[in-house]
């Protein structure tokens, strides 16, 4: 007996010597970390790592002044309070005391209690969702519209100078009404409408695809593409409703509205009653019916627990004979008992593989989303943590949540450009007077944001802190940015140019300018950009529609997703946590998501209710936000679900929001700009390798010499061609890299090519007063001329402005010359002076 005893205290001891003294015995023969141990996470299936006896509960946290103190003496950081989600874990963090305030200057909601900008208050527009910011106004606190400002109809203020202008700002046109005094070229101009190509349909401001049209959805944002005068006949099988609005027919009696009108839910016979019995059905196969009229699952069965409430389920009519008694039946390890025999089953966290063999699940890779972040599979269970910068929720141990820094959503009104507070759905504009807000982006370190206005073609950046200074970018008429991303690292923009059907690069002070992608485009929209992985990413929804990948210079362009995943797609973001992108498709209705390379397409969210026209999406810690064209609000979902569909707009937007993006230091994660050590001489991007390339702006090429420099070519260079080409046979003219290099070292280069082109010159001109003389003397001709395509194509002396003509004049006393096209290159007796491109 001693003997046995002792054998057993050995056992047991060896059994704690196995885990290390960074490790805790967890379940008899788990080893689990240390630091698990006491964190308000069970990782042991009977949770004693986090029973009190294992835990020092006498320490008590001083809060820093970056956090918020629970009422249970936890400390959480000071934005997750009122965020709407219990952290506390007692709710101290979301009491109506703590919540329900507003700063000073704003204006509280009565209904909601969203937090709106104070002068929205009494202003004529209905800025929360029950109105009671226009309620109880005095002719006193009524503001008065200023006198630069315009009210429309709708109620919307415009700027003044906005009116008669020929362009109709008010979503009325009330703004371009009575206009009497306009010039007969102001009322005759009208609001550009976009070129749409052969195979497309114009709705509006906006093209879709002639394949769309009269296909039974609403497509365009008024629903132009289905109404009667375009489709005037319903196919066979579609249902016509009372609009002449075509739907399909296996929507007609679907207990949801379909038509505009509703008339595909008229005349519907109701849904048949259940027959009352006072029986109940069971499904035998998965369930088990007890006399008490009751139904039980059959896991239930035999599992020595009164379920039936007479016990019934334990019954030996119901269990047979105790198979599980005697060596629990060979099950590794839960035996039930059963009238027929018995079966194995496992603990959680494990799956029966046979009969009897239980084997550990790997939650990590078979449940997406079961840890926000990071996942560490455990023998029968997982645990998990986040990253740098990020915190466990106390009140779910699964979620990740930044631990600083207030999320915004940033996104263009059209008027304007709006913020809005997540945690407590604070609302305020940023941007004010904008025409045609579209497409933006911000640089979160400087406090920048750049958008596009598509109403005057234009580029446009600020500093959020002094939004009134603006500085124009991009300017042209023929200019349209539908999508636009900041490389934050490199501090470069790049932006769909729909109207040209390319993606343009421009260097931060918009001084290069590169079409990184032009061929094979049809209808760019949305870009975003992985500085830190060395990609471009674009949805393309022309006649083959897809999402495209490309380097940040444009190089390895690969479409990464097509048909059937993508039909229309629009927004498009990526989770630089996870490392994954996701899209919205507005003819597909859906939310999907992939990763980085195309592979692993998963659809996420399907609902042609909140997803009818999705525009823009984004996304932070675990949850999507995204627009939608045909909708006046601002929607949430859970990114690895789809579910919890909120409107987190609350307020109510004038306008159907644009582009939208959370505003956050961690969307734009900072890491190494390998550019910032190489001298590239214009524009400079990382490569998906980590290494710098040097890219040249339109019209330049890289030197094959260093390749950092770009250069010239011959064909854009023909004057140096011209002039050297008897002694070289080609020139390229050198640009000189941005000015941050040691000016000593800089003049010493402008010497050496000003030393080596003015030899070259005069080499030149040696061989043609030689070749000049020799001719003359011969009498062959009385002329030179020089056919360079930079001078056009003159030939004849008697047409006026084409190509240069030396006369026997010239050859002796060369006379300075000036051309239109191509850089300038000035010619100077100053060696001291680099060469420059042409401003």
């Amino acid at each position: 007996m001693k003997i046995l005893v002792i054998l057993l205290s050995v056992s047991v001891t060896l059994a704690s010597a196995a885990c290390r003294t960074t490790e805790f015995p967890c379940d008899k023969n788990r080893c689990l970390p240390l630091n698990w141990m006491c964190d308000g996470d069970p990782d042991c299936t009977d949770s004693t790592d986090e029973q009190p006896e294992n835990c020092n509960k006498t320490l008590v946290r001083v809060c820093r002044s970056t956090e918020f103190k629970c009422g249970n003496g936890n400390c959480i950081p000071s934005t997750w309070k009122c965020d709407g989600q219990d952290d506390c874990r007692d709710n101290s963090d979301e009491a109506s005391q703590e919540c329900n305030t507003c700063f000073v200057g704003e204006f509280q909601c009565l209904s909601n209690k969203q937090c709106i900008t104070g002068s929205w208050k009494c202003n004529g527009q209905e800025d929360c969702a029950d109105g009671s910011d226009e309620r109880n106004c005095t002719s006193g606190q009524t503001t008065t519209l200023p006198a630069h400002m315009f009210k429309c109809d709708s109620g919307i203020n415009i700027p003044s100078r906005w009116v008669c202008d020929g362009e109709e700002d008010c979503l009325d046109g009330s703004d371009e009404k009575a206009c009497i005094n306009r010039t007969t070229a102001a009322r005759d101009k009208t609001t550009p409408r976009p070129t749409c190509r052969d195979y497309e349909f114009q709705c509006g401001a906006y093209c879709i695809l002639n394949t769309q049209v009269c296909d039974g959805s609403e497509d365009c944002p008024n629903g132009e593409d289905e109404v009667q005068s375009v489709c005037p006949q319903c196919r066979s099988s579609d249902f016509t409703c009372e609009n002449k609005q075509c739907v399909l027919g296996v929507l007609r009696c679907n207990g949801r509205i379909d038509c505009r009108d509703g008339s595909d839910e008229i005349d519907c016979q109701p849904p048949s009653p259940a027959p009352e019995s006072t029986n109940i059905t069971c499904n035998l196969t998965t369930h088990f019916l007890c006399t008490k009229n009751k139904c039980i699952p059959r896991e239930s069965l035999c599992n020595h627990r009164n379920d039936c409430g007479d016990w019934q389920d334990e019954s030996e009519a119901v269990c047979g004979p105790k198979e599980c008694e005697r060596n629990n039946g060979g099950c590794t390890q839960l035996c039930v008992d059963t009238k027929e025999g018995y079966y194995c089953q496992c603990r959680k966290g494990y799956r029966l593989v046979g009969k009897y063999t239980c084997e550990d699940i790997d939650e990590c890779l078979e449940i997406p989303g079961i840890c926000s972040q990071q996942c560490i599979n455990t023998i029968g269970g997982y645990h998990c943590s986040c990253l740098p910068g990020y915190e466990r929720d106390p009140g779910n141990y699964t979620r990740c949540k930044a631990s600083s820094g207030e999320p915004y959503l940033l996104f263009s009104h059209r008027y304007d450009i709006r913020s809005l507070r997540l945690r407590d759905s604070d609302m305020t504009s940023v941007v004010r007077e904008a025409r045609g807000a579209t497409a933006l982006d911000y640089l979160y370190i400087s406090n920048q944001i750049i958008w596009s206005d598509n109403k005057e073609n234009k580029i446009i950046r600020t500093n959020m802190t002094n939004p009134e200074v603006r500085e124009v970018l991009v300017d042209g008429e023929k200019v349209s940015a539908d999508g636009l991303a900041v490389d934050w690292i490199h501090n470069h923009i790049y932006y769909t140019d729909t109207t040209n059907f390319r993606i343009q690069m421009i260097s931060w002070d918009a001084k290069w300018s590169k079409a990184i992608v032009k061929e094979e485009l049809g209808q760019p929209r949305a870009i975003v950009v992985s500085p830190l992985d060395g990609y471009i990413f674009w949805t393309d929804w022309g006649s083959a529609p897809k999402v495209e990948r490309a380097r940040l210079d444009g190089g390895d362009r690969t479409a990464i997703v097509t048909a059937p995943h993508v039909y229309w797609p629009n927004g498009i973001t990526i989770d630089h946590s996870n490392k994954c992108l996701y899209w919205c498709d507005g003819k597909l209705n859906t939310i999907s998501k992939s990763n980085l390379d195309g592979s692993q397409i998963e659809v996420i969210l399907f609902s042609p209710k909140v997803l009818r026209l999705p525009y823009s999406i984004t996304v932070f810690e675990d949850r999507l936000y995204w627009t939608d064209w045909s909708k006046l609000a601002l929607y949430s979902a859970n990114k690895f679900t789809g579910e919890d569909i909120q409107n987190v707009s609350a307020g109510h937007l004038l306008e159907s929001p644009k582009v939208v993006h959370v505003y956050h230091e961690y969307r734009q994660p900072i890491g190494d700009n390998v550019c910032s050590s190489h001298k590239c001489s214009h524009l400079c991007v990382r490569s998906p390798q980590g290494e710098p390339l040097c890219v040249c702006p339109d019209g330049m090429i890289l030197s094959t010499g260093n390749f950092i420099t770009c250069i010239y070519d011959e064909a854009d260079i023909n004057i140096a061609s011209a002039i050297t080409s008897s002694v070289s046979g080609s020139s390229k003219y050198v640009v000189p890299p941005k000015t941050d290099e040691d000016p000593i070292q800089s003049t010493q280069v402008g010497l050496i090519l000003g030393v080596t082109f003015g030899s070259t010159v005069v080499l030149a001109l040696a061989a043609a007063l030689f070749v000049g003389w020799w001719k003359v003397r011969r009498g062959v001709i009385r002329h030179t001329r020089f056919p360079n395509p930079v001078y056009r194509k003159t030939t004849d002396e008697e047409m006026d402005g084409g190509g240069y003509i030396l006369g026997q004049d010239d050859l002796l006393n060369p006379r300075d010359y000036h051309y239109t096209e191509g850089p300038e290159v000035p010619i100077t007796d100053d060696d001291d002076v680099p060469l420059a491109p042409k401003k």
